[in-house]
């Protein structure tokens, strides 16, 4: 019986971009505060990113 193998395989840019978006949104955070538009854009474009990391994830456990 063979076993089975898992690639780990990881989209740097995608990871690159979550990375980005964090420092970006903490930088943010500590000038202007949670209020701000930008910050608000921000916080909505990290969420998009990560959320596209955990189906890349999902779709890599089936």
């Amino acid at each position: 019986m063979e076993a089975e193998k898992f690639i780990h395989v990881e989209n740097t840019n995608l990871l690159m971009d979550i990375i980005n978006l964090k420092i970006k949104l903490g930088e943010l955070y500590n000038q202007t505060g949670p209020s701000t538009s930008e910050y608000v854009s921000l916080s909505i474009q990290l969420a998009k990113r990560m959320n596209e990391y955990f189906d890349e994830k999902v779709a890599q456990l089936n």
